[in-house]
């Protein structure tokens, strides 16, 4: 078992497990805390199993040992509430043409796909998740550079009081202080702005770029012979995002709608 939903019990084992025990397994969380109690391993040999229900999400170290000596160290990495998904899984599972009733391993390795395709496509896009974030500046200049373009911003404060009087330009990411017609500086001051980023709908050219992405990496990577796809062996099929992430041009053509300046994430 590779990853686990949170909340899921999980299931690991030690395949490679000395014939006799007594057998243990101590698992830390990713905050760097023991898991206490420590799951019990059952069975013997390579079924020696434990099972244990994760509370926040991250990658858990799993540290089996036999007869009171460490032997086998593996990882478990638990997805969050929210991963990250621009696409459904079954539409990843159409895109490759696969029964409804695919192996469950095939899917949980596509999962890890799919949320890896979103940091790709958004770096040609910007955001496109939904999402609320919060960016900390120091006040006196009369303009502020948000990180990402926001899709609203829900409100400013000056050292914890309302900051009244702005003018956003969300196209840009920039935050003017005073007015239209009278820009002036913001206090100084601990500079707190709240925005929103994203869409609480996924463009159809977004979601058919990350479906072919996906489709694109699993054929090259799963199904290709010889290794895979190779960068240079088609050089006109393939173009760079902003952050030298190689992808098909028909992704990028797909995205082209939604194209983004460079300078934002």
């Amino acid at each position: 078992m590779a990853s686990v939903d949170l909340g899921a019990r999980a299931s690991v084992k030690w395949a490679t497990a000395p014939a006799e025990g007594p057998y243990a397994l101590a698992v830390t969380r990713p905050d760097g805390v023991l898991l206490d109690p420590a799951p019990v391993p059952t069975g013997t040999g390579a079924g020696t199993v434990a099972a244990f229900t994760p509370a926040m999400p991250g990658r858990y170290l799993l540290s089996w040992s036999g007869n009171g000596v460490a032997a086998y160290t593996d990882i478990l990495d638990v997805w969050p509430a929210d991963p990250q998904f621009l696409i459904p899984m079954d539409e990843i599972r159409n895109g490759l043409k696969l029964a409804p009733n695919a192996d469950p391993a095939t899917m949980d390795d596509l999962r890890l796909y799919n949320a890896a395709a979103t940091p790709v496509i958004e770096d040609i896009t910007g955001p496109m998740l939904a999402a609320t974030k919060t960016f900390v500046s120091s006040g006196g200049g009369s303009t502020v550079i948000l990180p990402h373009l926001p899709s609203q911003i829900l409100g400013i404060t000056l050292d914890g009081a309302p900051v009244l009087d702005y003018v956003p330009d969300l196209a840009s990411g920039l935050i003017y202080g005073g007015s239209r017609s009278a820009v002036r500086p913001f206090g100084v001051g601990e500079l707190v702005i709240t925005y929103r980023i994203g869409s609480a709908v996924i463009p159809p050219n977004i979601r058919l770029a990350a479906r072919e992405l996906v489709r694109f990496w699993w054929q090259g990577g799963m199904q290709g012979s010889g290794g895979g796809n190779v960068r240079g062996n088609r050089p006109e099929a393939d173009v760079f995002t902003p952050s030298g992430f190689a992808v098909p041009r028909r992704v990028m053509e797909l995205c082209a709608p939604h194209e983004q300046i460079g300078g934002f994430a």
